[in-house]
Parts: structure tokens; sequence; C-alpha cells
């Protein structure tokens, strides 16, 4: 069963919603949300934490993320 993550990373002010320009196709150019697969022997509370350190060089130092919802792909 393949894990996936999406961040949703605001402002403290809450005004905010992070999102990131995509660099390649599919829809080059467009805003999604940060986030990705998560790996085999990975939680997915340290796939998030990569995912937002690679998409956007944002630390576990710098940001506290909080599980909100878990899903599954149930076929691939």
């Amino acid at each position: 069963m393949q894990g996936y993550n999406v961040l949703m990373i605001y402002r403290n002010d809450m005004k905010s919603l992070l999102m990131c320009k995509r660099l390649r196709e599919p829809y080059k150019g467009l805003c999604n949300f940060v986030g990705g697969k998560i790996e085999d022997g990975e939680t997915g509370m340290e796939a998030a934490y990569r995912e937002l350190f690679e998409e956007t060089s944002i630390s576990k130092a710098d940001v506290t993320l909080h599980h909100v919802h878990g899903f599954y792909l149930l076929f691939s």
C-alpha cells in the first residue's frame, strides 16, 4: 500500500499558504502543495519533513508539522 503526504504550510497569521511552482511536466509552471510519496521504512511524518526540505529547503528546525489526516491508495 503506497502512502502519500500533502503538506499545507500556513504563515503564522494564517493569511498565506505555501505553494510550490512546478518546474517539470506534467503541469510545469502551475502551483501545487508540497508533498510526495512515503518511502519504504519511513513514517509519514519523516516523509513530510523530508519532502518539505527537498522542495523548499525549510527544515524541521524551522517549522513544526501536525498530522491532520492520513490516506493510502489501495491500488497502484
